[in-house]
């Protein structure tokens, strides 16, 4: 059985380069009088069995030098992507760029390594949840683009699968505009160009909009003379759908009560009610008074 060190001398006898190759070297290996290793830019060449093997192949690379590595896994390595996600070994792929921490196992007489840890530098696509303001909206790829607190322009793609909230509401795409702040963008972030592929997407709501308050509009319509009834009515600019259950009070000009068999379409109408946080579009009132008598 030959020495940790007897090894060390074998592969660098078979492996002489001159200094400024060295120097040059793309890969980079350090062992040290333990036999602890840890090696950089090192490429896979196979796995044997994708999806099963918990070992493979690999080369430490100085141009048109290298040195072939067995690198061997168990369930205790650590195992992650370029940025620190979680990674399994099953994700390792030929061609991989990795950083490798370990130690050269016994009764060896080949360059192997019992790895304790591996960086998977070329998986660059990690599970992230990003922030920021909407700043455009994009036509291809379909979604927008955020610039984050720390001032990155980060582009959000939207999915078939996507979900997109504002408060308590579902929205659309079209929904959204430059100025908007989005809380959190959730799903798998590819840092070679810093876009997400949004699993889910949640847009600030303000509040404010949801205090109960006066409106005052126009009558398009109601759907009976005895309550509880709907209304539909123009104001600010929008038409609102007017819930009113069988306790709101029905008023007059003069703020006595009267009946809903007075009101007709296009008469001048003021209600007190509540955004509905569900559909900004309906209230809920609990007074309806006409202007008009």
């Amino acid at each position: 059985m030959k020495t940790k060190t007897a090894i060390l001398a074998t592969i660098f006898s078979l492996f002489f380069l001159p200094i400024l190759a060295i120097a040059d070297a793309r890969s980079e290996i350090n062992i040290d009088s333990n036999g602890k290793m840890s090696i950089k830019n090192l490429k896979v060449t196979m796995v044997p069995e994708p999806g099963k093997s918990k070992f493979f192949y690999a080369r430490a690379v100085w141009d048109n030098v290298f040195i072939r590595i067995t690198v061997l896994t168990n369930d205790k390595t650590d195992i992650s992507k370029k940025y620190g996600e979680k990674a399994s070994v099953f994700d390792i792929k030929d061609g991989d760029i990795l950083s490798v921490e370990g130690i050269l196992p016994s009764s060896s007489d080949t360059l192997n390594v019992q790895a304790s840890k591996i960086v998977d530098l070329s998986l660059e696509r990690e599970d992230k949840e990003v922030s920021g303001k909407v700043i455009a909206m994009m036509t291809s790829p379909y979604g927008f683009t955020i610039r984050s607190s720390k001032g990155n322009i980060i582009g959000v793609n939207i999915l078939g699968g996507t979900t997109i909230t504002k408060g308590a509401r579902a929205i659309t795409r079209s929904e959204l505009a430059p100025g908007d702040t989005v809380l959190s963008v959730k799903g798998t972030f590819d840092y070679t160009n810093s876009t997400i592929d949004a699993a889910s997407i949640e847009v600030y709501q303000d509040k404010g909009v949801f205090k109960p308050r006066n409106f005052q509009g126009i009558l398009v319509s109601i759907s009976g003379a005895a309550l509880p009834v709907t209304a539909v009515v123009l104001t600010e600019g929008k038409q609102y759908t007017v819930y009113l259950p069988s306790t709101a009070g029905i008023l007059n000009k003069a703020k006595g009560k009267t009946n809903l068999t007075r009101f007709v379409a296009g008469d001048a109408v003021r209600f007190y009610g509540t955004v509905r946080k569900t559909n900004l579009s309906e209230i809920d009132a609990d007074v309806l008074r006409n202007l008009n008598f």
